[in-house]
């Protein structure tokens, strides 16, 4: 039998089948990564895993209610204070005087005088609290009244 000169040894076929069938996946591998589209991501955000987790039953402390602060009584003696007299908010900076349902800290607060308001004195003096106080009336308008420390009025000059 005579060989042929241009043939192969098996091995060598075998060797190029499998090279060539490489090379054909890894042009089609590419082919594909090339040519394929990306989604477009939704509008919005994207969701969140949600983690579910126990909530522990709410316990029975009392929290404290934060209030509006009072500066300190002013150390000031007003003398002179008396029913029928115009007397105006002092002293107070930016806080202003609570004007109060009764002579007393624990009265519920009605209002707020600012620095500078004119009230005349419809009532008083009654000592609470370690205070004395009055309470004022607006002359503008009589339904805006309460209760107020004598520690943060200054009597006007001429009042009544």
């Amino acid at each position: 039998m005579q060989k042929r000169a241009n043939s192969l040894p098996l091995w060598q076929g075998i060797f190029l089948i499998l090279w060539l069938g490489a090379l054909g996946i890894t042009l089609a591998a590419l082919g594909w990564y090339v040519t394929r589209r990306e989604h477009p991501r939704p509008p919005g955000p994207l969701p969140t895993a949600i983690l579910w987790t126990t909530t522990p039953a709410p316990t029975a402390t009392q929290t404290p209610i934060p209030r509006a602060t009072m500066p300190p009584p002013s150390p000031t003696v007003t003398t002179g204070i008396a029913v029928g007299k115009q007397v105006r908010i002092a002293g107070t900076g930016s806080a202003g005087l609570s004007l109060r349902d009764g002579p007393g800290v624990s009265y519920q607060r009605l209002g707020v005088a600012i620095e500078g308001e004119v009230f005349i004195v419809a009532g008083g003096p009654t000592n609470a609290d370690g205070l004395t106080w009055w309470l004022l009336r607006y002359e503008a308008d009589p339904t805006r009244e309460g209760w107020g420390a004598a520690n943060y009025l200054a009597i006007i000059d001429g009042g009544q």
